[in-house]
């Protein structure tokens, strides 16, 4: 039978963790150095870390002594940008989660926009919700000042790491079976991508504050946003349908700003919960959408900061 730990985590009798309480996921996962997966302590099992961007997208579009330029301007090699976790679970996520996606990319963009339609979304979510959540994880590693006599701070000290906690709970679902409810998967979109100007075949680009990310795959570029229930899109759509043809890198960009600042205008946000049955041995992710989302008044200088995150470092 399931059991309640004191932290509010759930565990079964096996001691394997069901749900990660917002508490332990933030001392075992976020501050701690456990496997995001499974929660197991170095030590205790043998680990083998895991790629931030998985290794099978490296070797694809040739990454590994690629730089990647995190939120302050410092730029680090792909190939070493690892996380905690143990080598089962690294093998899980493997057969699970990055072979059936490695296969979908290499189908092209159609392929993918009907796997999504035909019953694949949560599956995608899971994929592009642990890039997003081991890109900040990973944050614990870089300082926020390169000169460090200014400081020791950390990327991951301006996190609040409780918001990601919803994403922790909606990627492990592959892991503990959990049923996640459409509503609490977020905006997600996909637009072909101009090829004949553009020998890039990779773009990438999280947004931390609105929790939004963007990954360029050859000839077509997919959106995320994971805390919305969708809001972002619903409002982003009106001007989506006035898109009719493949879109260049800058524009993909764009729109992964607009996406991020209509999330952090929605009010009232959406609110997501747990349920778990302990006796039937039951886990479910919900969400509660507002009967009426409207928008807060929107604050150009937050669009204009996340269009500078976006596109600032593009070459003109």
């Amino acid at each position: 039978m399931w059991t309640k730990t004191e932290d509010g985590s759930i565990v079964d009798e096996a001691g394997k963790v069901i749900f990660f309480s917002a508490r332990r996921f933030v001392d075992d996962i976020c501050l701690g150095d456990c496997c995001l997966i499974c929660g197991a302590r170095p030590g205790t099992k043998p680990f083998n870390d895991e790629h931030v961007i998985p290794d099978w997208m490296l070797r694809r579009y040739q990454l590994h002594a690629r730089l990647l330029t995190v939120s302050n301007g410092q730029q680090f090699r792909y190939d070493r940008l690892t996380i905690p976790c143990c080598a089962e679970c690294n093998s899980l996520m493997g057969r699970n989660i990055e072979m059936p996606m490695s296969e979908l990319v290499r189908a092209g963009h159609t392929a993918f926009n009907d796997y999504a339609v035909n019953g694949g979304l949560l599956n995608i979510f899971v994929w592009l919700g642990l890039i997003f959540l081991k890109t900040h994880l990973k944050d614990r590693s870089y300082r926020w000042h390169r000169d460090a006599r200014l400081g020791d701070e950390r990327i991951s000290d301006f996190h609040t790491w409780e918001d990601l906690h919803h994403i922790h709970s909606l990627v492990r679902s592959f892991y503990n079976g959990a049923h996640v409810e459409q509503a609490a998967v977020g905006s997600f979109l996909t637009m072909p991508m101009r090829t004949e100007l553009m020998p890039e075949r990779f773009d990438f680009i999280d947004l931390s504050e609105g929790q939004t990310l963007m990954l360029r795959l050859d000839d077509f570029a997919v959106f995320a946003v994971f805390n919305d229930s969708g809001g972002a899109m619903n409002w982003f759509n009106q001007k989506a349908t006035l898109i009719t043809g493949p879109i260049a890198e800058l524009q993909a960009r764009e729109i992964a700003a607009e996406l991020a600042y209509l999330n952090l205008h929605l009010n009232p946000r959406p609110a997501f919960h747990t349920e778990t049955d302990l006796f039937r041995q039951t886990f479910h992710i919900h969400a509660t959408r507002p009967p009426a989302p409207e928008m807060a008044p929107f604050d150009l200088g937050v669009r204009g900061a996340l269009l500078d995150r976006a596109v600032g470092g593009l070459p003109h």
